[in-house]
């Protein structure tokens, strides 16, 4: 220890042996000269104090002083020492015996003898400040709070002098000490157990084992009591209640009497607030139980903002059933703690500019399925489009002919469509959950798998989309030169050559300029006779459908649900793979006998008698004539057939 603490255990001495928080210098002085010399022979720490007494003494007050242990106070009669301590000393050995003193009522400032300052001393009321004070942690007590809390009681009970940490259980022990004591004397513990008996019909055993449980082992009572059970809650509500009013009936109350109310006010107050807890928690644990069937249910991934935002099956927010705290609590663990060898069951996936998603782990590839499926027809529309357009002016892209190009292609497209999924297929944590069910018990079925040999499948694969199917399907709805490589090949050299001639022709001269556009006008003339051919097949093709559609489809319904309605009745496989598979095995060959039949008609007029006439030869096909109900599958063709040429 260093000389400064010695001096200030030396003044809390000499200020709890002369019962005073204030020491004259002076008179200190001398008390430590002599007592200091009396023992500088046996103890070293007193022999420092021995010589130079007040030059040292006056060296480290000013130390204590500037740390705020002491206080000084001169005046014309001298310097005095104010010592804080002093009251914090008293009251430790005030309650130091406490527990067979439980007859007598809380120590208070008349049964000290002293005055405490104001600086020292904070008055709490026992209803709305008490339950405060216990839930909160004596360590976040700030320091510029007084350590000593005044508790002033109702009903003319006194006050209780407290230290700041008895709050938390000490208060509750001394509390259940005094009660024991007023159950122990005057025959009251028969006499409770008399008037609370009406209170617990059916449950006497119980009360009289509780109440002889508190005679003996008190203190077991806090855990009984902090659980707030059933019976616990209402035995205290009632107890308390019940010595209440027994003691305010009396006209001369005994010290006995009042250290009995002090102590079932303050049990009243930690009663309500453990149920209060209890109550607190179970909503809070109902809550969170809430929290994780919500992130069970789609879209399956959620951000932070979208959590704060869960409601119950009522409505009501979970955030307020649960503090912030709590949540946040709760998504750390549940995103850190994990079985040895297993992934967390929450699991967190980072999206781009730092977009975070929270997925169960147990969800993660239905959620993959579900966006899968959920993006591909609007990858397709949009590759169909563009491909469209492109192969209508006779132009190509990379993706159209190289594998490499059209899977970039469909990771772009997918970016732009679905972030999410992007970001869950880019993950790492993906792979290690594939691998986790994968060794489980049921396994990964085989058309389920999204990596092969630690390797994630192609997207075109994972989306169920080829190159060479998507090529069919947009040459399918352009005329049917588009598809001759000889004839698109020829009108495309003249297109790139119109395109460089009118390149050329804008760098010219004026006088050149006037010239080319002689030519230009002759080529343009050719190119809209084309077009025009191009677009009257359309027009027809398309008249034609639409004409057939109105009298194939029933009222009340659209094209595409009737459709859906035929498909059920010819395609009535169980398994949905399988079920697609089929249908769409079906449609390519629509699609590919349309496509040839186009081809040959050329320029003869195509009716609604001929789409009829395809759908009955396309019928009588051997692999058609296994399905069923070959009325509505026929009637199904014809419909492809009017979508594919209207679209």
């Amino acid at each position: 220890m260093s000389s400064g603490t010695d001096l200030f255990t030396l003044l809390r001495l000499y200020a709890n042996k002369n019962r005073t928080p204030q020491v004259s210098v002076a008179v200190f002085l001398q008390f430590l000269e002599k007592y200091a010399k009396h023992y500088e022979a046996t103890r070293e720490d007193l022999a420092y104090w021995a010589q130079d007494t007040g030059r040292k003494v006056w060296s480290e007050l000013s130390k204590l002083a500037e740390q705020g242990k002491i206080e000084l106070i001169t005046d014309e009669a001298g310097t005095v020492i104010s010592i804080h301590q002093f009251y914090l000393d008293l009251l430790q050995q005030a309650y130091k015996n406490i527990d067979e003193s439980a007859e007598l009522p809380f120590p208070d400032e008349n049964s000290l003898g002293v005055v405490m300052p104001a600086n020292q001393v904070r008055n709490i009321n026992i209803e709305y400040d008490l339950p405060n004070l216990i839930a909160q942690n004596p360590k976040d007590n700030p320091p510029e709070n007084p350590p000593i809390y005044k508790l002033v009681f109702p009903d003319n009970a006194g006050s209780a002098l407290l230290l700041t940490p008895m709050l938390q259980k000490r208060l509750l022990e001394i509390s259940l000490l005094k009660i024991r004591h007023y159950l122990r004397s005057h025959n009251n513990k028969e006499y409770i157990q008399h008037k609370l008996a009406p209170a617990f019909h059916g449950k006497e055993a119980q009360l009289r084992d509780t109440l002889n449980h508190l005679l003996v082992r008190p203190f077991d009572a806090i855990r009984d009591m902090e659980a707030s059970g059933d019976f616990i809650y209402p035995f205290w509500a009632y107890l308390c209640t019940q010595i209440k009013n027994d003691i305010k009936k009396k006209n001369d109350r005994l010290p006995e009497d009042l250290a009995a109310l002090q102590a079932v006010l303050i049990l009243e107050v930690y009663n309500n607030y453990f149920k209060g807890k209890v109550t607190r928690e179970k909503e809070a644990e109902t809550a969170f139980r809430n929290l994780e069937l919500q992130l069970e249910k789609p879209p399956f991934y959620y951000t932070i903002d979208d959590i704060v935002r869960f409601t119950d099956t009522k409505g009501v927010p979970l955030l307020g059933q649960y503090t912030q705290e709590a949540l946040e609590q709760y998504l750390k663990s549940k995103t850190t703690t994990a079985k040895q060898d297993q992934l967390p069951d929450l699991l967190i996936v980072q999206g781009r500019e730092g977009v975070k998603w929270f997925i169960k782990k147990n969800k993660m590839l239905v959620l993959c399925f579900k966006l899968l499926g959920e993006v591909r027809p609007k990858v397709k529309t949009a590759i169909s489009q563009r491909w469209f357009k492109l192969m209508q002016a006779y132009e190509t892209e990379p993706s159209m002919q190289d594998e490499a190009a059209f899977e970039q292609e469909l990771w772009e497209l997918t970016e732009r469509i679905s972030p999410v999924l992007v970001s869950l297929l880019d993950d790492k944590k993906l792979y290690l959950v594939h691998e986790e069910l994968e060794k489980g018990e049921n396994g990964i079925p085989e058309h389920t798998r999204l990596f092969y040999k630690g390797t994630l499948v192609p997207l075109s694969e994972l989306l169920l989309l080829k190159q060479k199917d998507l090529l069919t399907d947009v040459k399918v709805l352009l005329p049917f030169w588009y598809s001759l490589p000889i004839i698109s090949s020829l009108i495309a050299f003249f297109k790139r050559q119109s395109k460089k001639r009118k390149k050329l022709k804008k760098a010219a001269t004026q006088t050149n300029i006037n010239g080319a556009n002689t030519d230009d006008r002759d080529e343009k003339t050719g190119d809209s006779a084309s077009d025009a051919r191009q677009k009257d097949r359309r027009k027809e093709l398309r008249e034609v459908a639409l004409k057939h559609r109105s009298r194939l489809i029933p009222e009340g319904h659209t094209l595409d649900s009737y459709m859906e309605e035929l498909l059920d009745r010819w395609n009535r496989i169980i398994n949905v793979d399988a079920k697609n598979n089929l249908t769409e095995d079906v449609n390519s060959l629509i699609r590919d006998y349309l496509r040839r039949t186009i081809r040959s008609l050329k320029n003869a007029p195509f009716t609604a008698d001929r789409i009829s006439n395809l759908a009955e030869t396309l019928i009588n096909t051997p692999n058609l004539q296994k399905l069923p109900a070959q009325e509505s599958l026929k009637l199904y063709i014809q419909l492809y057939i009017v979508k594919l040429l209207t679209e």
